[in-house]
């Protein structure tokens, strides 16, 4: 059986607030998330699926014309499916090249985002700095983030041993460290360590691999789902 590809993903969220009227006349207003999803198998040499930054064309689009306004003015279709599907269409058509290619979907969802399970996830702190970046860059700079590292929900069974090891390796030897010193050799992006931990996870876990998500700040993730044999 040929294995599948391995994949590469990122994820960045943008709220805006809105109303859309319904068919009945009615107005049905929520905070909105739409949260826009890129995929590769391959990484830029630098080790990105996309620079974060490059959506920024995004949410400027976003905060112009879906915040604060009634979506209709906008949007033809006002479910949430959609809104996503008009964003997946601005983003294909309006973003830089080696961006919109790689776009995949965007999701959008009403109310407030709830937080994962508390045994799905594991917090650190820590410190890198980005190497092969345009001059100016600020990821070229060495500066921190509050580190999210997560798996799926329906993974906590068969993986709570193995989270439980590597909660303790991240406090012994990452947290409060800088990565590129603790992890010889890896550029630490988002996509390098979710690669990094996913492997990790995949030598120690029962019954195959997993894909962990890294999140450096509440509205970006990047995560890792390697071919199986």
């Amino acid at each position: 059986m040929t294995s599948p590809l391995p994949m590469y993903r990122i994820g960045k969220r943008f709220r805006f607030e809105a109303t859309r009227q319904l068919a009945n006349g009615d107005f049905d207003g929520h905070s909105f998330t739409a949260e826009a999803v890129l995929s590769s198998p391959v990484l830029s040499p630098v080790g990105f699926v996309a620079d974060f930054g490059d959506l920024a064309h995004l949410d400027k689009y976003i905060n112009g014309a879906l915040d604060h306004q009634v979506l209709n003015k906008s949007v033809k279709d006002v479910s949430d499916e959609g809104i996503a599907e008009h964003l997946v269409v601005w983003a294909r058509e309006n973003l830089p090249p080696d961006v919109a290619s790689v776009v995949e979907s965007v999701r959008v969802q009403t109310g407030r985002p709830q937080a994962p399970p508390s045994d799905a996830f594991i917090a650190f702190g820590a410190s890198h700095q980005l190497h092969g970046l345009r001059k100016g860059h600020p990821c070229g700079n060495l500066h921190g983030h509050s580190y999210v590292l997560s798996v799926p929900a329906s993974a906590v069974p068969r993986l709570r041993d193995v989270l439980v090891l590597l909660g303790e390796e991240l406090r012994c030897t990452v947290n409060g460290r800088v990565l590129n010193e603790v992890i010889p050799g890896l550029n630490p992006t988002s996509e390098n360590l979710a690669q990094h931990f996913s492997q990790w996870l995949a030598d120690r876990a029962p019954a195959g691999g997993v894909c962990a998500r890294v999140s450096e700040t509440e509205t970006s993730w990047a995560e890792y789902a390697g071919g199986t044999a």
